[in-house]
């Protein structure tokens, strides 16, 4: 039997294992807490900066991750993926010139990078140089040919291009190698929008929305069409819901003064289309917070006080 002196030193033992494990747990919590941890007990580690790095991007904290990425790259001056990382970065803040010189960076370092190559074409899709972007996404496609994401890219670029059937079966191919990919289904509505063929594009837009609830241009596009079927108080909603998620979309807020504008024509002259009126003119002035020149907020202002005074 153990003596009583010994019992509270292994009692004493067993608490402070139980408090190194509850403190433990506390920074296993979340990927930010457990990558500072890791860089701060590792700091000549690499690995651990850039798992940091991708934390703070994750929160949208650029400039921290910016700083661990680059200390990444200080570590060790190959790591390619810091390379893509700064890219994207940089592609997200708009300075897709800087994007583009990381991701050629990174393929001077792994010349197959499939990473590099996809996020090329994502750069030179984005600045319209369509046949560049496909050149760079068949390139990508050719390092690894089942990725749903690199043929839901090639078939942006055929869309773009016009090709409808060929669009729509790069988007059935990635589909059938991964059935969830929200972004395949939106381009399928937006290849159906397109086409005037609103029942199937409302179908798809559903579909994403279901991946992905917090789809904001599925929301909006789906309110478009609504708009358009004289589904006016639908279409509010669904533009609204789209801006809850993305506040500064200066079309699906033209589009929400639109519908507020065609919602008061049918309602006659009463209090509830004044109230209408006046809400097309509150986000036209927030369309104009964000576009100061744009002449549609200018001229629909101006149209809806007229209306607003005949009342």
């Amino acid at each position: 039997m153990y003596k009583k002196t010994e019992f509270v030193v292994i009692i004493l033992i067993i608490a402070f294992f139980s408090l190194a494990a509850y403190r433990r747990n506390s920074v296993w919590e979340n990927d930010l807490a457990l990558w500072s941890d890791a860089a701060m007990k590792s700091p000549g580690e690499y690995r651990p900066h850039n798992n940091l790095g991708l934390a703070y991007l994750d929160k949208k904290d650029y400039g921290r991750a910016m700083d661990e990425f680059r200390e990444t790259l200080r570590l060790n001056p190959r790591a390619t993926k810091a390379y893509l990382n700064i890219g994207q970065i940089y592609e997200e803040r708009g300075q897709f010139k800087d994007a583009v010189d990381y991701y050629q960076k990174a393929l001077e370092i792994s010349p197959d990078s499939t990473g590099a190559l996809h996020f090329l074409g994502n750069i030179y899709e984005k600045q319209s140089s369509l046949d560049l972007a496909l050149h760079y996404y068949e390139k990508a496609q050719k390092t690894k040919q089942d990725n749903p994401r690199i043929l839901v890219s090639i078939g942006s670029i055929l869309q773009k291009k016009g090709l409808f059937r060929e669009a729509v079966s790069q988007y059935r191919m990635a589909l059938q190698i991964e059935p969830d990919i929200p972004e395949a289904y939106y381009n399928l509505g937006l290849a159906h929008d397109e086409k005037g063929l609103f029942n199937d594009a409302i179908y798809y837009y559903r579909k994403a929305l279901e991946l992905k609830p917090d789809y904001p241009q599925a929301l909006s596009n789906s309110g478009i069409i609504y708009a358009k079927a004289g589904r006016l108080a639908e279409a509010i909603g669904l533009f609204r819901n789209a801006l809850d998620i993305k506040p500064d979309d200066t079309i699906t807020l033209l589009n929400l003064g639109v519908a507020y504008e065609e919602s008061a024509k049918s309602m006659g002259q009463s209090a509830r289309r004044k109230e209408f009126l006046d809400k097309a003119i509150e986000i036209y002035r927030m369309v104009l917070k964000l576009e100061p020149n744009n002449m549609q907020a200018v001229e629909s202002i101006r149209r809806l006080r007229t209306m607003s005074n005949e009342q």
